[in-house]
């Protein structure tokens, strides 16, 4: 439905988080279109709150906007390239509040003229659960580890192992966070039955359905600052005894490390012996690292302060994990660590998130790549640009916010050739260029660059087909619509 008044017309099909945490900075995308009834524009901005800031895609065409209009309705002309999409920066704050959205016209008359576009309800920080107090570490001397582990529904027989594994530990001084994602009352209580009264283990159950991405937030964020270091846990993998103690030893003064693993089967039947079976792993080049993640989250240890800039995590817009935003955080931070043994079994079956297959899945050929973009020409790279795009842009624009001061010149240059690949040649250019690293070898990306670029490039092309235009092409219509929202899990 059009909000606004009777000469701001708007109307947004990607709006802003109802809540959202704040941290050291974080950033939302907000689309659609905005047009003013009979005049035209120069510019469109965002206001949330006191902060305006300019919205750069703006006039994108939309044939859907000026085909429901009627016809002879003079404000059609204004109507067919208002579309837009804009990433929001939003500032730290000191308290919780509610920020009022509004999309601001600059009239080519010199005025303004404002449609409303909802609210976002900020906080300063994410906040562990309050049923959630952390078990005091055992009284040794040696790394205090924070264990987060997420489930839901998890199987008894797994989970039983993967909980016996962890006991197992020959580094014993840790402690075991779970924050369960609202499953039945039944398997809630197999959780707390299976960790029993041993007063390592916290169990808190969510109020609300969150999907995994969320769930290893709150998990993370029920990680005591008195611990030195934190880990992740699946529910149903089992980790081999010396797993953290490798771990520890394998660190060093990088931010991050994680370890191979074997590919086992719910049963137990060895796989693979090794995750990196298809795909090259990586864990030194940063555009790849921003672009593709090779850090598996159940085969990782991180410094305790690394959540200082992970928390809150970006908000999820499209296809979002919780280990690769942990991954490319130490990375800006500093350097990733890998030790080339398999430390745990990850169980491979239907109900994973993202199984090992789909991770080394082959690149496709740029022939395949173009055939399907032939069979499927608007709808999928829309989905591409804004959807799969902004959420890269938002976990780019985040970093920026809170690790810019920690990054070295180099990882600026690579965060500013991605953040400005939408924006002007070098960075569209410097993207195409990176698939030539495949004559080498180095397949880590996943193709993720002919991925964005196909996307980006249409865009663009639409854009300047469209300039200057007052109404839709009948000869080869150029549209730049929001598709709806695919459903991806939030």
């Amino acid at each position: 439905m059009p909000l606004g008044s009777e000469s701001a017309v708007a109307g947004l099909e990607i709006g802003a988080p109802a809540r959202i945490a704040v941290g050291r900075g974080t950033a939302f995308v907000i689309g659609g279109y905005c047009y003013h009834a009979t005049e035209r524009t120069q510019r469109l901005q965002v206001q949330v709150g006191d902060s305006r800031q300019a919205v750069e895609r703006f006039r994108l065409p939309r044939d859907d906007v000026y085909e429901g209009l009627e016809a002879g309705d003079p404000a059609r002309a204004n109507a067919y390239r208002s579309g837009f999409v804009a990433l929001v920066d939003l500032n730290p704050v000191d308290r919780a509040q509610r920020l009022d959205i509004e999309l601001v016209l600059t009239l080519a008359g010199g005025g303004e003229a404002r449609a409303a576009a909802g609210s976002v309800d900020v906080q300063p920080e994410l906040l562990p659960p309050a049923d959630a107090s952390p078990p005091a570490f055992p009284d040794r001397p040696d790394p205090r580890v924070a264990i987060c582990m997420a489930t839901y529904e998890p199987p008894e027989d797994l989970l039983r192992t993967q909980l016996e594994s962890v006991r197992r530990q020959t580094h014993g001084n840790w402690i075991c966070l779970i924050s369960d994602d609202r499953s039945s009352d039944e398997a809630f209580e197999r959780v707390k039955a299976l960790t029993g009264d041993d007063p390592r283990f916290v169990v808190s159950r969510s109020e609300s359905r969150l999907g995994f991405y969320r769930n290893f937030e709150r998990a993370l964020s029920m990680a005591p600052r008195s611990a030195d270091f934190v880990t992740l846990c699946d529910q149903d993998d089992s980790w081999h005894p010396g797993k953290l103690e490798r771990l520890l030893d394998g660190i060093g003064d990088a931010q991050l490390v994680y370890s191979d693993a074997r590919i086992v089967s719910p049963g137990g039947e060895l796989v693979k012996p090794s995750y990196w079976t298809e795909r090259r792993n990586n864990y030194t080049n940063y555009a790849s690292l921003l672009l593709a993640n090779s850090v598996t989250g159940a085969a990782s240890l991180f410094r305790r302060d690394l959540l200082d800039d992970a928390l809150p995590f970006p908000p999820r817009l499209a296809r979002a994990f919780h280990d690769h935003w942990l991954a490319v955080v130490a990375m800006s931070r500093g350097e990733i660590a890998y030790l080339d043994e398999p430390l745990y079994d990850y169980v491979q079956h239907g109900d994973a998130v993202i199984g090992h297959s789909t991770a080394n899945k082959k690149p496709r050929s740029v022939r395949r790549h173009l055939a399907e973009r032939l069979r499927n020409p608007t709808g999928g790279s829309r989905i591409v640009y804004f959807y799969d795009w902004h959420q890269e842009l938002l976990l780019l624009e985040v970093l920026r916010l809170r690790c810019w001061p920690r990054m070295t010149p180099a990882k600026r240059r690579t965060l500013h050739r991605l953040l400005s690949a939408d924006k002007g040649v070098a960075g569209l250019t410097w993207l195409l260029g990176r698939r030539t690293r495949r004559l080498w070898g180095h397949d880590e990306t996943l193709d993720r660059e002919l991925f964005y670029a196909y996307a980006l490039v249409r865009r663009r092309a639409v854009s300047a087909w469209t300039s200057g235009r007052r109404r839709p092409s009948r000869l080869l219509p150029r549209d730049a619509s929001i598709p709806p929202d695919p459903g991806r899990e939030k």
